[in-house]
């Protein structure tokens, strides 16, 4: 018998099974409840707001001044201001009658708890020390935690990878454990690569608006990156590298396909993790001294693998339907909320050929702002949408083609298998993605587990701001009974479920 990958015991272990949920259930501590906020106190703080292009303050509500102009060279920070926001700055505030408040985000986040952290390494720039920053959302400034140049120890731990040479700037993006443990317990790992991911998409779709060819870095050595941010290893760690050289300075040709790098088992009697998602993120990460192939980098991912599946199923061309974003990407990002209820109402073929060939687009492209489409299959539960039947599809991307697998009404199905949340019942479609972990952790080992929910995460944030900019709703569910949804699709549980969004039309409040 083959023996298991620790990707594959820890997603079995997490899984969601009616009969078993009391394992998952435990009143909250909310007087445990971590910060979403990481605290650094500097003297050298600057202030990002000044910089952003509104009429009032996104904290106070205060009238802003006219947005400062100030340049710089390459680039100033002004440019920095607007990335960092729209990537996933405070984009409101509830208040609640209690005088408590809650800070939304750019970007999605299971449960409101926001695990993701965002550093940033600059050099070269003429209104900016080089150094390495923190992105202090909480009050939108950056604040220095380590000065100096660092981009030969960044290009050395990236593996050398060329888009960090040809870069003035790179965003770090790491997980704080514990912000969603506290609730999610051991699934909360699933949940914290996917919020990443969420973010992920935004700095990838809001990058160009400012002159900047984002290229997200998977493959680097964790512990030295860790070290270098000075991370407490058991509390956080560095999940992506985002690179962003300016357009003019980069050429596709000269850039890896693909930056996904396997790792490799550790030594047996290394892991002293308590809990197993943490053990996970250790088993996955490259080491230093690690003999690393690179490679599969220079080959673009294989899409062929998707399109031979289900190839004799009756297939729907979906419609050319690009969707005209105005003029900025970003006013859908600050629109952007989860839909808390669908009204059950239906929406065009159209609509949704729309919204799946925004968020597969690039799924081709060289370099790819994913890690490795072609480990991540996508399937649709389509419950109403106009000019496509009911049913079960299968979803080939680079033909912008669905595969019709069985036909009904699996409303009753959806409900339950997503905790009987009623958005997937009245939902006008589920888009599930799907993948076989087993392929997948064979090819990078266990560090796949991380590539399939941050390319996930990146889709679903897609899909997102579509089905927003289209003016329907949509929510992305992390919670399921995971072999309910197999035994719906008809697939064996060597295929794991990695996410699922719901869109539809909104409820009205």
């Amino acid at each position: 018998m083959d023996k298991k990958a620790l990707a594959e015991i820890y997603h079995e272990e997490t899984k969601y099974h009616e009969a078993r949920m009391g394992k998952f259930q435990r009143p909250l501590d909310w007087g445990a409840q971590p910060s979403p906020y990481k605290e650094y106190h500097s003297d050298k703080k600057i202030d990002l707001i000044p910089y952003l292009p509104f009429q009032n303050n996104p904290f106070t509500g205060e009238p802003l001044p006219p947005a400062k102009t100030q340049g710089g060279y390459p680039f100033g920070i002004a440019e920095i201001s607007r990335l960092l926001y729209f990537t996933n700055g405070v984009t409101g505030i509830l208040q609640y009658p209690t005088g408590q408040t809650l800070t939304l985000r750019a970007a999605p986040t299971a449960g409101g708890l926001y695990p993701t952290e965002l550093y940033v390494a600059i050099r070269g720039l003429s209104v900016l020390e080089n150094g390495i920053y923190n992105f202090q959302v909480k009050d939108h400034s950056l604040v220095l935690v380590w000065e100096g140049d660092f981009w030969e120890e960044f290009e050395r731990y990236c593996m050398h990878h060329e888009a960090i040479a040809k870069s003035n700037l790179l965003v770090i993006m790491t997980a704080v454990y514990q912000r969603s443990a506290w609730r999610y317990q051991e699934r909360a790992y699933r949940r914290i690569l996917l919020d990443t991911g969420h973010i992920l998409g935004n700095l990838v779709v809001y990058a160009p608006e400012e002159g900047f060819s984002p290229v997200p870095i998977g493959g680097f050595l964790d512990t030295s990156l860790n070290r270098l941010l000075f991370l407490d290893e058991a509390e956080e760690g560095v999940l992506a590298v985002v690179a962003l050289p300016q357009g003019e300075k980069i050429n596709p040709e000269e850039i890896r396909p693909t930056s996904a790098v396997a790792s490799m088992p550790i030594p047996k009697g290394e892991n002293d993790l308590k809990m197993l998602q943490l053990q996970l993120h250790r088993v996955s990460s490259i080491l230093p001294g690690e003999k690393v192939d690179l490679s599969a980098v220079r080959r673009p991912p294989d899409l062929n693998v998707l399109e031979s599946k289900h190839s004799y199923k009756e297939a729907t061309l979906l419609p050319e339907s690009p969707i005209d974003w105005g003029e900025s990407v970003g006013q859908s990002i600050l629109l952007r909320r989860s839909t808390r209820g669908f009204s059950g109402e239906g929406f065009l073929k159209e609509e949704l050929a729309g919204i799946l060939g925004y968020a597969y687009f690039p799924v081709a492209a060289v370099p790819s702002p994913f890690f490795d489409p072609s480990i991540l299959q996508t399937y649709l539960v389509v419950q109403k949408v106009v000019g496509l039947q009911e049913g079960i599809y299968y979803f080939v991307p680079q033909k912008n083609e669905l595969r019709l697998l069985s036909a009904g009404d699996f409303r009753e199905q959806t409900w339950h298998f997503c905790l009987g949340q009623e958005l997937a019942r009245d939902a006008a479609a589920l888009v599930i993605h799907i993948a076989h972990l087993k392929r997948a952790v064979e090819k990078y080992g266990d560090r796949a587990y991380r590539y399939l929910h941050l390319d996930a995460g990146q889709i679903g944030e897609r899909l997102n701001l579509a089905a927003i900019r289209l003016g329907l709703g949509v929510s992305g569910i992390g919670g399921f009974y995971d072999d309910e949804v197999n035994a719906l699709l008809g697939l064996s549980l060597d295929e794991i479920v990695v996410y699922i969004t719901t869109l539809g039309r909104p409820r009205s409040s």
